[in-house]
């Protein structure tokens, strides 16, 4: 990382632990007994775009242990999300660290930033790094403290109620709505101090509107018009038109710790051990990748002990796996740390690649967006290989007619069903959202595609299903009894198996 956002990151640190931030916990999110007088908000701001990205704890657990595995983009002997096992620590980590940490920093700086036309822009940044924190847990648990959460600051409010994820939808949407149209080129940001887009109000105007077409999609089933009209509302805005209007967070290498990584560097410090992790690739991935001579495998894939990426050797393991075939955990695929695993590989938050897919889906739906789906099927994927140049060039990028070659192949099912062009394009999405575990579970559970064999472990929790959520934290049972209580009467009983309510079926 450039050494501008080194310092930045050096400042944020300061400044959080001067402001003594807390780890967990909603009453120490909504504690503030260090309040200043004269906060350093910029330095609040670039930690809290941070921890939107969520750390170690997290990444680990919810995302990669949990996520990553259902969706048999990884596969572990022990793993909890290959077998479907039920680990506290791991399943309520999401939770947890985004109160704790993530929106414990958002409700803490809006809290203390005056509502000042020079503010407008961070005020509206903020808003926008809300939602896709609220976003992601929602999906991950369904109903969650949202309204009253953070009101401690200003509230008195240390045990939030939880909302219904309908309300909580249709709060999102306005947010985004309310706070793209807000965001001012004529008025100050915060400069460097923005690690996203350098306080580029057009690239956030961007974001709050495909953001917007990601939040909309998830009511594809449960309330089709909704999804229709957000969807329609975000591309007449704006969204993103290229790989530079990607969201995409640098990170540095070391030391280890809030500037590194999150996903990668706990992966490679204790996990990676020269070809030894018990955590591969799946052999559902592999094969997906090798079977139709996919350019990209050697960009995400490497045999770690002998740094061999070439893609006929590479080998996935099952989910289902009690054991590695032939004992050999080194004949078996890792990220490839000189690409998407080197501890100082930026993080993919939202690709171009994710908004042309969402914009082919509404073409079949035959919603206005604006374009066919062919063409927004064809584009995203030339994005999805492309978006791959932010991970270095130690690895030969995919070339113009790696990807002509590929798409040829595998063209758009134009005279498919709704439903195969549909599991077309997000068999597609399903690919470039590696690393991004909870949005791709979320996006399996939404359309059922792609189409997973799921694991019938005697240990697994769902008795051979795949999973619908993952159990709260459950501290929430001590500290906040009565409103989680409240929260899993109407859901249904706080279990893995449990539909939230846009995942109909």
């Amino acid at each position: 990382m450039k050494n501008k956002f080194i310092k930045i990151f050096c400042i944020a640190i300061v400044g959080a632990m001067t402001l003594t931030s807390c780890d967990k916990g909603f009453e120490e999110m909504n504690t503030n007994p260090n309040a200043l007088t004269d906060p350093a908000v910029k330095s609040m701001f670039t930690l809290a775009e941070i921890y939107v990205d969520g750390q170690d704890f997290s990444n680990t657990r919810a995302n990669n242990g949990y996520a990553g595995q259902i969706v048999q983009h990884f596969s572990s002997l022990g793993g909890p999300g290959s077998k479907y096992t039920y680990m506290s620590e791991y399943s309520g980590s999401l939770f947890g660290e985004s109160y704790g940490k993530g929106l414990n920093q958002i409700f803490q700086l809006m809290s203390v930033v005056k509502d000042a036309p020079e503010n407008t822009n961070m005020i509206q940044a903020l808003r926008i790094m809300k939602v896709l924190m609220f976003q992601k847990l929602t999906d991950t648990y369904g109903e969650v403290p949202y309204f009253e959460a953070g009101k401690g600051y200003n509230g008195n409010v240390f045990s939030p109620k939880y909302d219904t994820q309908e309300a909580i939808y249709k709060d999102l949407l306005k947010e985004l709505d309310e706070a793209g149209d807000a965001l001012d080129a004529g008025k100050g940001f915060v400069g460097n101090a923005d690690l996203y887009y350098q306080s580029d109000v057009t690239k956030w105007k961007k974001l709050a509107n495909s953001l917007m077409l990601r939040v909309a999609m998830r009511l594809s089933k449960v309330n089709p018009a909704m999804a229709k009209q957000y969807v329609e509302k975000a591309v007449a805005k704006g969204v993103f038109t290229s790989n530079d209007d990607s969201l995409v967070l640098k990170h540095d290498a070391g030391p280890a710790g809030v500037k590194t990584n999150p996903i990668t560097s706990s992966w490679v410090r204790n996990d990676l051990n020269g070809g030894e992790s018990n955590i591969k690739f799946s052999k559902t991935f592999i094969d997906a990748l090798k079977n139709n001579n996919d350019p990209r495998l050697r960009i995400y894939a490497k045999l770690e002990a002998t740094g061999d990426i070439t893609p006929a050797n590479q080998q996935g393991l099952a989910n289902d796996a009690k054991e590695f075939p032939g004992g050999d955990k080194k004949s078996f695929s890792d990220p490839n740390t000189s690409t998407v695993l080197r501890l100082d590989a930026p993080t993919l938050l939202m690709s171009y690649a994710e908004v042309e897919f969402i914009l082919a889906e509404a073409a079949v739906k035959g919603w206005n967006v604006g374009g066919t789906a062919q063409k927004y099927y064809e584009d995203g994927v030339k994005a999805a290989m492309q978006v791959l140049t932010i991970f270095g060039d130690k690895v030969p990028a995919v070339s113009t007619a790696e990807y002509d070659t590929y798409i040829a192949a595998h063209p758009f099912k134009s005279a498919g069903t709704e439903a195969e062009k549909i599991e077309q394009i997000i068999s597609q999405k399903w690919i470039v959202l590696l690393f991004n575990g909870i949005e791709a579970f979320s996006e399996y559970r939404r359309t059922g595609f792609p189409v997973l064999v799921p694991v019938n472990d005697p240990a697994g929790e769902t008795k051979g299903t795949i999973p619908r959520r993952l159990i709260y934290d459950q501290t929430e049972l001590i500290t906040n009894a009565a409103n989680y209580k409240e929260a899993v009467s109407r859901q249904g009983l706080d279990l893995m198996t449990t539909r939230i309510w846009w995942d109909k079926q």
